[in-house]
């Protein structure tokens, strides 16, 4: 299995995705470059033909899809890697379990329904012991971040403070923006009891007196179809 690196991808997501292709016999080929025109906005796709799967980290910057439910934007750039390449690797699984697929010109709706499931999933399971490498330890990714965080700065000081203040903690998700987006919390009871065990240490993390949410706790709480 080939990696095809254009860009300088994350060593870890690089790492992640070296482990997982080596389970598929349908994956030859890894490429990770940024704003590519053939993919025309989508983060990803997968080539039955040639059997290569193709992560867009650029566009990966760009959607903020994790973030309308309440997750930092350095950590949604990085859902965003890992639930990509976990979508499009569960399509190379899908055509080594049934060759025929090969044969149609598009996959059926149940096919990405069943992909989307297995990239939570797979996103899930990374969540409970994964850790979110530093903007340093990201490559072309954590450049493109700083720079649009440079930019942001004027505009947002104190959003982009709190991205900082929180690179490298196991903070991902403001928690009192994550809980009200949610739909597990039905009265300001609940959102007591949540903001009390995250101030017990059962659940979250705090970061300079704030309340966050974990990866896991965030995926957990706020995932409803990505």
């Amino acid at each position: 299995m080939e990696i095809i690196d254009n860009k300088g991808a994350p060593p870890e997501l690089i790492r992640i995705a070296n482990k997982a292709a080596a389970e598929c016999k349908k994956v030859k080929r890894i490429i990770f470059d940024a704003f590519i025109d053939d993919l025309k906005g989508d983060l990803g796709a997968y080539d039955p033909v040639s059997e290569t799967i193709i992560i867009d980290m650029g566009q990966c910057t760009i959607k903020q899809a994790w973030m309308k439910k309440g997750i930092l934007f350095i950590p949604n750039v990085w859902f965003n890697l890992l639930f990509t390449f976990f979508h499009e690797m569960e399509h190379a699984f899908q055509l080594e379990e049934d060759p025929n697929l090969l044969d149609l010109e598009a996959l059926p709706q149940q096919y990405e329904d069943e992909a989307n499931i297995t990239a939570e999933n797979s996103l899930l399971a990374w969540a409970k012991d994964g850790a979110i490498p530093k903007l340093n330890e990201m490559g072309w990714v954590g450049n493109e971040i700083k720079r649009i965080l440079n930019r942001l700065y004027a505009i947002e000081p104190d959003e982009v403070a709190t991205e900082l203040d929180v690179e490298g903690t196991e903070a991902v998700a403001n928690a009192l923006h994550a809980s009200l987006v949610s739909n597990q919390y039905e009265n300001k009871e609940e959102m007591a009891e949540l903001f009390d065990s995250i101030d017990k240490g059962y659940v979250g993390v705090k970061v300079k007196g704030k309340r966050y949410f974990t990866a896991y706790d965030a995926i957990n709480t706020t995932y409803e179809g990505h």
